[in-house]
């Protein structure tokens, strides 16, 4: 009986505090919010290596190896005066043999931290592009708020994670955006494209001259973008366009910077189709001065006849 009302009691106790007996209390802890500071789009992004004991102290992981060999040969040497052997290397020792591929092994050490020390990646200098710099945006597309907006994400995705510099979209005959540096003197708006931007229109397929100096066709794109650019990716948009990026550094563009580019492509591919009405004052890519009969027919009107 007294047990029962035990019992009882113990869980009118349990109602009224609302205590869950057999779950412990749970810590509630502050939530730390980490704000992340926005970087300009014209800032060069390089990898937080500062974490990294490695990347911290290069120099002596470098050396490492030549410090090893050394005190290898050092210890060998050290025992051989110290435990009373004979200099003499005898092959029927077993500690000749022992100090021999010591010796060997601390040579194969030694060689390996002379070459670490003499290869160091050298960094390729980024240039002074000779130029101005612009934000054009073609002026008949301002109805396109949201166009816009993705030729905004556009500029910002690319000069804020890589090397590019230059970003030109080439739609239909016309220069529907070119952000960064342009030729000095060269007003924006009137690119012509050459044979390589036909190409990877006409084959869908991108193009990267990494190193634009040593190819014929660098004045194809010299005519609008600065003369010491050092490197272009021609990426296609569709079969009707093309985006083309320059950078200041020879080799500037890393494989994953392409893809970056083409998943771009992709995306104002995409944003274009979605019923954007393009002015059609303007060259063609492939011929000139068609554009007359190009605003009749898109008007439904014929030429009037002389």
């Amino acid at each position: 009986m007294t047990s029962l009302l035990g019992r009882s009691h113990q869980a009118a106790v349990l109602r009224q505090g609302r205590v869950r007996p057999f779950l412990p209390a749970q810590q509630c802890r502050p939530l730390r919010i980490v704000h992340v500071a926005a970087k300009k789009s014209g800032e060069a992004v390089e990898p937080d290596q500062s974490f990294g004991l490695v990347a911290q102290q290069a120099e002596f992981f470098r050396a490492l190896p030549l410090y090893a060999g050394g005190a290898g040969v050092a210890s060998l040497l050290l025992n051989r005066a110290l435990s009373g052997i004979a200099p003499v290397v005898d092959a029927s020792s077993s500690q000749s043999r022992a100090d021999v591929l010591g010796i060997v092994l601390s040579a194969v050490l030694l060689l390996t931290g002379l070459q670490w020390l003499a290869l160091k990646p050298r960094e390729v200098a980024a240039v002074d592009l000779e130029g101005s710099t612009v934000d054009f945006v073609e002026p008949g597309l301002k109805p396109y708020a949201a166009l816009l907006r993705e030729f905004a994400w556009a500029r910002d995705a690319m000069f804020s994670t890589t090397r590019c510099k230059s970003l030109v979209l080439l739609y239909k005959g016309r220069t529907l955006f070119h952000y960064g540096f342009i030729t000095k003197g060269v007003k924006p708006g009137n690119v012509v494209p050459g044979e390589i931007c036909t190409q990877a229109m006409r084959d869908s397929q991108g193009n990267y001259l990494a190193n634009l100096v040593l190819y014929p066709g660098r004045p194809e794109f010299t005519a609008f973008l600065p003369e010491n650019t050092q490197g272009v990716m021609v990426q296609p948009v569709g079969k009707d366009g093309v985006i083309v990026a320059g950078t200041d550094t020879v080799r500037g563009f890393s494989r994953l910077d392409q893809a970056w580019l083409s998943t771009i492509a992709d995306k104002l591919e995409v944003s274009l189709g979605e019923g954007v009405a393009l002015p059609q004052a303007g060259v063609g890519f492939g011929g000139s001065g068609g554009s007359s009969s190009s605003g009749a027919k898109a008007s439904g009107k014929q030429p009037a006849a002389r």
